[in-house]
C-alpha cells in the first residue's frame, strides 16, 4: 500500500530544479524570467559588496531595540577600531539614544565623538539612517585628518605665528563683537615691550624674537584667566578684560612687574625684559572700543616717555655684563691697554677729554661683539667670508649700542671706526691716515700688541720681540708710522710699570 504512493523518478529539489536548470529541472526554462531575477539580484548583491570595500567608512547595524553589530569597512584597521568603538560603553549608550531619536522622527541624524587611538586624539563624525525594513545604518567616519587640518587653518588665521598666542586679526574681531553694545566692566590692557628695536639692531632679530616669546609667556601667564590676550604689533599686546574691576588689573600688573623683575635679576638672563603698560576702563552702557584703545594706548604711552632713557641705560649696562662674560672685558686685557695708551698719550701730550675717550674706548670698543654669535667668536680656525662679513659688523653694533647709553654716546663714533687703517683698507668706512682719530688710531696699535701677547681660541699667545715686530712690518699700512715710532720709544716704559 505503502509503496502504491511512492512515485517512480522522484526528482530532488533543488534550486537548480525548481529554476529549469539541468536534466532534473522540474520543468526546463518554465522559471526563466526568475532565473533572471535571481541573476540580477547577484550582481547587485556582488556591487554592494564591492561598494562597501570603497567606502572609508566603519559600517555597524542596529534596530529599535538597541542592538548593535558590525556590518562591514573598508579601512585595513577596521576591525580593532570597530572593537574599540564597541568596547567604548560611552559612546554605546550615546548611540543608542541617537538610535531611538532616529526610529521615532525616521529622519537622518549626525552623531560626533573624540576617542583615543595609538596614543592620539582621533575625531569621529557618526551618520545614523533609517531603511525601510526598520533597520538602522550606522557609518562612522575617522575626520582625524579634516579636523587637525581645519585647526591648523583656524590657527594660522587666528593666532600669532611667533608667540602662538591670538594675533592683532582675532584682537579686533573680538571687539568689533562688542562694538555698540551694552557692556559693563570692560577693560583694553596694551603692554609695550620697552628697547625692543635697540635689541634687534645689536643682538639681532633671533635674539629679538626670543625676548617677544618670553614676553609673551608672562603676559599670557598673568592675564589670560581674566580674557583674551594677543600679540597687536611688533613689540604690542592686547588683552581684553570681562567683568573685571581695575583694582584686580592693578594687582596683576603688579604680579607681572615682580615676575619680571625676578627674572631679569636671574643670573642665567640672556637679556632683561621691561615693559610699558595702559589700560583704559569701561563702567557701563553702549560701548566704542575704538576710543576705549585710544585712551589705554595714550596711557601707555605716557608711561612708555616717563622711563625711556633709564631704559635704553638699562639695556647698554646688560649688553656690557654679557659681554664681561664672553671674556671680551677682562680686567687684565683693559688695564694692560688703558696702561699703554696713557704713556703713549702722555708722550703725545694729549689733552685730558681725549685721555678720557681713549680710557673708555680701551674699554668699550668691542661691546658691538655681543651681537656676534659665540659660534664665529670663539671659532679656533680662520673664518669663511660670510663669517667675515658678521664679524666686521660689530663694530656698526657697537655705535648703536653707544648711542643709547649717556655714558657711552661721546665715544660711539670712536667705537664705529676702530677697525680702520692707515692705508684705507679697514672697515666699516675704509678711511685713511689723519682721517681716522687720533683716538682709535693709538688703540689699533695697543689692541693688537696685547691680542698678539696673549692666547687666542685660535692660536696661543706670540713673543713680545715678535708682536713688536709684527707692528713694525705693518708701520705705514695698518698703523699710522708716527705712532708706531713712539710705541718703541715708550715701551720700555711700559714694561717697567707692568
Amino acid at each position: 500500500m505503502n509503496e502504491y504512493y511512492i512515485p517512480k523518478n522522484k526528482k530532488e529539489i533543488t534550486r537548480e530544479s525548481i529554476i529549469g536548470l539541468g536534466e532534473n529541472s522540474f520543468k526546463k526554462n518554465y522559471y526563466s524570467e526568475l532565473q533572471t531575477k535571481l541573476l540580477d539580484l547577484e550582481r547587485v548583491n556582488s556591487r554592494s559588496r564591492a561598494l562597501i570595500a570603497t567606502i572609508p567608512d566603519i559600517l555597524l547595524i542596529g534596530d529599535e531595540n538597541g542592538h548593535i553589530a558590525p556590518f562591514g569597512s573598508s579601512l585595513n584597521c577596521a576591525s580593532n577600531v570597530t572593537l574599540e568603538i564597541m568596547r567604548n560603553q560611552t559612546i554605546m549608550d550615546d548611540l543608542k539614544q541617537v538610535i531611538q531619536s532616529v526610529v521615532a522622527s525616521k529622519v537622518l541624524s549626525a552623531y560626533y565623538f573624540t576617542m583615543p587611538l595609538n596614543e592620539q586624539l582621533h575625531y569621529f563624525e557618526v551618520r545614523i539612517q533609517i531603511s525601510e525594513f526598520d533597520e538602522v545604518l550606522i557609518m562612522i567616519r575617522d575626520m582625524t585628518e579634516r579636523v587637525t587640518l581645519e585647526n591648523r587653518l583656524r590657527d594660522l588665521a587666528e593666532k600669532d605665528a611667533l608667540t602662538r598666542i591670538a594675533n592683532r586679526h582675532f584682537f579686533e574681531a573680538a571687539l568689533e563683537e562688542i562694538d555698540h553694545q551694552e557692556i559693563k566692566n570692560l577693560i583694553i590692557i596694551l603692554l609695550d615691550i620697552d628697547g625692543l628695536k635697540f635689541v634687534n639692531d645689536t643682538l639681532g632679530h633671533l635674539a629679538g624674537d626670543q625676548v617677544i616669546i618670553t614676553t609673551s609667556q608672562f603676559i599670557n601667564q598673568y592675564f589670560q584667566r581674566f580674557g583674551i590676550v594677543s600679540r597687536v604689533g611688533g613689540d604690542e599686546f592686547g588683552v581684553i578684560v570681562r567683568n573685571q574691576l581695575p583694582e584686580t588689573i592693578e594687582m596683576a600688573l603688579e604680579n607681572l612687574k615682580i615676575a619680571l623683575n625676578d627674572f631679569n635679576e636671574s643670573s642665567d638672563a640672556a637679556f632683561k625684559i621691561s615693559l610699558s603698560y595702559g589700560y583704559a576702563y569701561h563702567a557701563s552702557g553702549c560701548l566704542h572700543p575704538d576710543f576705549l584703545f585710544q585712551e589705554a594706548d595714550n596711557n601707555m604711552y605716557q608711561n612708555k616717555l616717563l622711563k625711556e632713557s633709564s631704559i635704553r641705560n638699562s639695556l647698554v649696562k646688560t649688553l656690557m655684563k654679557a659681554l664681561a662674560a664672553k671674556d671680551y672685558i677682562t680686567e687684565g686685557h683693559t688695564n694692560r691697554m688703558h696702561a699703554l695708551s696713557t704713556i703713549i698719550g702722555q708722550h703725545l701730550h694729549l689733552h685730558q677729554n681725549i685721555m678720557d675717550r681713549i680710557q673708555l674706548l680701551t674699554k668699550f670698543h668691542d661691546i658691538g661683539k655681543v651681537g656676534i654669535p659665540d659660534s664665529i667668536l670663539k671659532k679656533p680656525s680662520g673664518l669663511t667670508p660670510d663669517e667675515w662679513k658678521v664679524m666686521r659688523s660689530h663694530s656698526i653694533i657697537g655705535e648703536r649700542i653707544a648711542n643709547e647709553s649717556s655714558d657711552l654716546k661721546e665715544i660711539s663714533h670712536l667705537i664705529l671706526k676702530h677697525h680702520e687703517r692707515w692705508d684705507g683698507s679697514g672697515y666699516p668706512l675704509g678711511l685713511s691716515g689723519d682721517k681716522i682719530p687720533i683716538e682709535c688710531r693709538i688703540l689699533a696699535i695697543v689692541d693688537s700688541f696685547d691680542a698678539m701677547t696673549n692666547d687666542r681660541p685660535y692660536r696661543p699667545a706670540l713673543s713680545i720681540d715678535t708682536a713688536i715686530n709684527e707692528i713694525i712690518n705693518c708701520s705705514g699700512t695698518q698703523y699710522d708710522p708716527n705712532l708706531v715710532e713712539i710705541f718703541i720709544k715708550v715701551f720700555d716704559k711700559y714694561i717697567q710699570s707692568q
